[in-house]
């Protein structure tokens, strides 16, 4: 699924996003991503050299799961709300190209052709990601990072939204008018992805749908849509030293945003884990214990999270054996979410 882009390809896109008297004097490709091409550039305007990041969707024709759509303008928004926060390390949207046309292929070499998907050129932020640092990490250093993500995630939370839902979804999955019908509509798209890619599953989804519907009455209680990153991993943070210890220098890949229940980012901070068992975390986030309505909504949006994870491998052709570890752990979290909504 995930692409390789040339150095005429690259070029091509950059003289689209930034003028054709910008030059690319450095590429890297940057590891870790298995769905967009992402490459680390030096480019040269005139001025004098900055640094920034292309990052390249798959081809048209890609098979993809539903809410996957549209992913690269999610995320270019989701820059562009979460940048009015203060001291939230987003990086910043340079430019974007959503026409896949814009960037024509005439008279490049053969395998210089066009970049046939979306495009986003956004700034550098520096550092590395937290998963790639975390052996290293002392446990006092840990426990006040944790404390720091939760204020930063409590700070997002603080955007607001006019709609539920994915924002370039069709209803009722987006630009919906309750929380309880976008949310309803998120996993049944899910569910008919399911149908669709027919993964192992250790459960029937269509299970796990009828468990939500039957206590959609606790996601009536969101009543204002808040910007949901929903992918908040320690592999989507950036930490880096600042003035003799580690800071949380960014935070990346928004395209799984949606605005819904804030509860939903404490699955990912949590990844396949309860965040109850995170005091440091939600010391940062929240004063208040979670009381048990609040728990039940967040394990009806671990099953959300544990199903992608579940699916998603099907369609971007992963290795079933090579992936097996993490397929475990999600069937497992999906159990355990079930097993509390039940």
């Amino acid at each position: 699924m995930k692409r390789t882009l040339t150095d005429g390809q690259i070029a091509r896109a950059i003289a689209h996003a930034r003028g054709p008297d910008t030059r690319v004097l450095g590429s890297r490709e940057l590891a870790g991503g298995t769905f967009n091409s992402v490459h680390l550039l030096t480019l040269d305007r005139g001025a004098g050299r900055e640094s920034a990041v292309l990052k390249v969707a798959p081809p048209a024709g890609t098979p993809l799961m539903t809410y996957e759509h549209a992913l690269m303008r999610t995320e270019a928004e989701f820059y562009r709300r979460a940048s009015a926060v203060p001291g939230l390390p987003v990086p910043a949207v340079v430019a974007t190209g959503f026409d896949r046309s814009a960037i024509d292929g005439d008279g490049l070499a053969d395998g210089d052709g066009p970049i046939d998907g979306d495009y986003l050129l956004m700034t550098h932020l520096e550092g590395e990601p937290w998963e790639r640092l975390s052996p290293g990490i002392g446990a006092g250093d840990r426990a006040r990072l944790r404390t720091d993500l939760g204020r930063l995630v409590r700070g997002l939370h603080r955007v607001r939204g006019s709609s539920f839902g994915y924002p370039y979804a069709h209803p009722p999955a987006g630009a919906a008018t309750s929380w309880r019908t976008a949310f309803e509509g998120m996993l049944a798209d899910v569910c008919a992805d399911a149908r669709r890619f027919r993964p192992p599953l250790p459960v029937d989804p269509d299970e796990v749908l009828a468990l939500v519907r039957a206590r959609g009455r606790l996601l009536d209680r969101v009543t204002t849509p808040s910007l949901v990153h929903f992918d908040l991993w320690e592999g989507n943070i950036l930490l880096a030293e600042r003035d003799g210890r580690l800071e949380i220098t960014g935070i990346l890949d928004g395209e799984r945003s949606f605005w819904g229940d804030p509860l939903a980012d404490l699955v990912s901070t949590a990844l396949f884990d309860d965040i109850t068992r995170d005091p440091a975390f939600l010391a940062g986030y929240r004063s208040a214990p979670l009381t048990p309505h609040e728990r039940r909504r967040i394990a009806m949006y671990r099953a959300y999270l544990a199903l992608i994870v579940l699916i998603e491998g099907v369609p971007r052709g992963y290795d079933p054996q090579a992936r097996a570890p993490l397929t475990t752990l999600a069937a497992t979290d999906l159990q355990a979410a079930l097993d509390l909504l039940r």
